[in-house]
């Protein structure tokens, strides 16, 4: 298995393992959690087409409308990692099971809530609205003419036109982009005496991880 450095776009950017239960559900699932512009070009990933990705969309919908109550709260943003992780599955033939994948939907939208909400306690960070829909617009034209199959499979899947998707659906990873731009530097200050063979987004990212992670320890002791 090797990685690449790419925009990130729907559910190539998902590297993680399956998880049970509790506070450790997002503790397993951060631990596999990689730096937001790194995608997984795996060994064993299968050859779906366009008509692939939207049904397996389809789907991931259907299973997760009729296990999950209506008005759940952060319904929308568990049910978005519900189907990257659903569509990962059958990309790269994972074997996890349905609920090993509520499981992990469950525990990256905690994840991702947190991963934010820290940058901005603790480093200042927020990115409006604008700066969102501008980024998301960018990574429309860079794949313009070449949309990879999942995303235009997804995107019909769910009933959505390409912009709709992009500027939607796959919002957050164009916000989380945004934030880590800025992090980037700040954790380079914070981290610049470290004992690092080199310190690069590998290095800050793991390091800004185990600071998330202790946030959302303390935020439950």
């Amino acid at each position: 298995m090797k990685m690449l450095q790419l925009i990130p776009l729907c559910c190539m950017c998902v590297i993680v393992t399956a998880c049970s239960g509790g506070s450790q559900d997002v503790n397993d699932t951060a631990a596999e959690e990689s730096n937001p512009v790194e995608v997984i070009i795996g060994e064993n990933q299968a050859d779906l087409t366009v008509e692939d990705y939207q049904a397996l969309t389809e789907q991931a919908l259907d299973i997760f409308n009729e296990a999950t109550p209506l008005y759940r709260p952060n319904r929308d943003d568990v049910l978005r990692w519900y189907v990257r992780y659903y569509i990962q599955k059958h990309d790269y033939n994972e074997t996890w099971t349905e609920d090993d994948m509520f499981d992990m939907a469950y525990a990256r939208q905690q994840y991702e809530s947190a991963w934010k909400e820290y940058a901005e306690r603790e480093y200042g960070i927020v990115i409006a609205d604008e700066d969102i829909d501008s980024r998301a617009n960018y990574n429309l034209e860079v794949y313009e003419n070449a949309l990879p199959a999942s995303i235009i499979g997804m995107s019909e899947g769910l009933n959505l036109s390409i912009e709709e998707f992009m500027l939607n659906f796959d919002r957050d990873y164009a916000e989380r982009a945004l934030i880590w731009e800025e992090l980037m530097p700040l954790l380079e200050q914070k981290y610049a005496a470290a004992e690092a063979s080199r310190l690069d987004g590998v290095y800050l990212g793991r390091q800004y991880k185990q600071e998330v992670l202790n946030y959302m320890q303390s935020r439950h002791t």
